[in-house]
């Protein structure tokens, strides 16, 4: 038989009250991500509060909702029936704030990262790949040059590497690279992003 200890709640964000000792905490970059996570999506998962309304979970998101002008928004609660014990208070709490399971790591590779940059939910792809060699029993290449893991491109990129300036001179010449704007500064110099049809076409 399940204990239906919480009900939902409508609630205005400004009559939460955060615990004083929220176990979660969070950096100044996961903060903005959570902000623009929730513009995007709304709340999505529910706090979870007692029944004297101090929250149990959800204290970034009410607190980023209140900072931005927002604590007269109202946002489903699960509301505790009654006053919970010193014990039942800290595992909540606990449960509520910590992810329970671990990821398929080759369905999150596979099925997910062509979406988003998995590095914005606190995923280091590195750390992820190892564990996915690990698993499977494949030992990663060591890799002749450093690669990058993410280059945040919503496109396919290449690496071409120059061992000598005579080398990077005849690319230069070949890809027909020339000084330019940086396109994502205000910065002038030697162009090193090309686009595909410009080598395609110098290659013929």
């Amino acid at each position: 038989m399940i204990n239906e200890l919480f009900r939902t709640e409508r609630v205005r964000v400004s009559v939460l009250v955060p615990h004083v000792k929220n176990p979660r905490k969070i950096k100044a970059d996961e903060k903005r991500k959570l902000w623009e996570r929730l513009q995007k999506f709304g709340m999505i998962g529910i706090p979870v509060r007692d029944a004297d309304g101090t929250l149990l979970s959800g204290h970034q998101r009410c607190e980023l909702l209140a900072q931005n002008s927002l604590g007269e928004y109202e946002i489903d609660v699960r509301t505790a029936v009654r006053k919970l014990t010193e014990e039942e208070l800290h595992e909540v709490m606990i449960i509520e704030n910590r992810h329970a399971g671990e990821f398929d790591l080759e369905m999150l590779k596979s099925e997910f990262e062509q979406y988003m940059d998995l590095g914005d939910f606190g995923l280091d792809l590195a750390e992820l790949d190892k564990q996915l060699a690990e698993v499977t029993g494949e030992q990663a290449p060591e890799a002749e040059m450093p690669i990058v893991a993410t280059m945040s491109e919503k496109y396919t990129s290449f690496v071409i590497v120059c061992r000598n300036e005579i080398d990077e001179n005849h690319i230069a010449e070949k890809l027909g690279i020339e000084r330019g704007r940086c396109y994502k500064s205000s910065k002038v110099g030697l162009m090193h992003v090309v686009d595909s049809k410009q080598v395609i076409e110098r290659w013929k």
